[in-house]
């Protein structure tokens, strides 16, 4: 799934905004952070690279769960930039890497004991590219952890949906058309684009790039998500997934 080549921002373009919700306290983003860290293998000595790291919020959480070296990168100069305007956990050891996921140029195969990539693949074009990648720098026995907005319900059709009850809830519809696509909402994340796959696509990514999955997990929403969304009191907003490289 190709980006058309059209006039909507990029991720560049809304990096500060970005920071500025982050900082400010997200829900989706609460919920995204345990999640990941639950499914995170013990990180005593580990070294691990953060794909898509954006303005580092991923990046630092797991440093500050213990991890011995964590470097983030990301494609985005300016997401770089304020990641690295941001304090990291004492004693840790973070550093920030301007790289496409979809290569990982920068950094020598396996390199790494860990690699995470949180509400990233959704954003990269090309799927198998930055899965062989992750695999790649891998050391063989090491772990692949991701969270995604989860394809069965962030559908780019999907519509609100309220029971009778007054229960949140959603309609679902094209969710096999996998494409790019844009939020109209003009604060909205997605407004920097999304690829939209279904969960088949994920996994079986993850099978071509020889990660075997361990682990997957469908997140309960951390209170302050409940409180500023509470659709997904009812319905999944991520799916994650430990998956290892056994070569």
């Amino acid at each position: 799934m190709d980006v058309p080549a059209d006039a909507g921002p990029t991720w560049s373009d809304i990096a500060a905004w970005y920071d500025q919700l982050v900082r400010h306290g997200s829900g989706p983003h609460d919920t995204a952070v345990a999640c990941l860290l639950g499914l995170i293998p013990d990180l005593a000595g580990a070294t691990v690279l953060d794909v898509a790291c954006g303005q580092g919020l991923a990046t630092r959480a797991v440093a500050g769960a213990g991890a011995a070296q964590v470097v983030g990168t990301d494609a985005s100069e300016a997401m770089v930039a304020l990641a690295r305007r941001h304090p990291d956990p004492p004693g840790s050891d973070v550093s920030y890497v301007v790289d496409d996921a979809q290569g990982l140029t920068t950094f020598p195969s396996g390199t790494f004991d860990g690699v995470t990539c949180q509400l990233g693949l959704m954003d990269i074009p090309d799927l198998d590219a930055a899965l062989g990648a992750a695999h790649r720098v891998l050391r063989p026995g090491g772990w692949f952890v991701f969270v995604i907005g989860h394809p069965c319900v962030l559908v780019p059709d999907a519509l609100p949906a309220p029971r009778p009850d007054g229960r949140a809830a959603v309609s679902i519809t094209g969710y096999f058309d996998e494409r790019f696509w844009r939020s109209s909402n003009p604060n909205g994340v997605r407004r920097a684009g999304n690829h939209h796959r279904t969960l088949a696509t994920y996994l079986n990514g993850l099978v071509r790039a020889g990660l075997v999955v361990d682990a997957v997990d469908e997140p309960l929403p951390a209170p302050r998500l409940v409180e500023q969304q509470p659709l997904y009191a009812e319905v999944p907003i991520f799916f994650a997934a430990r998956a290892t490289r056994r070569d």
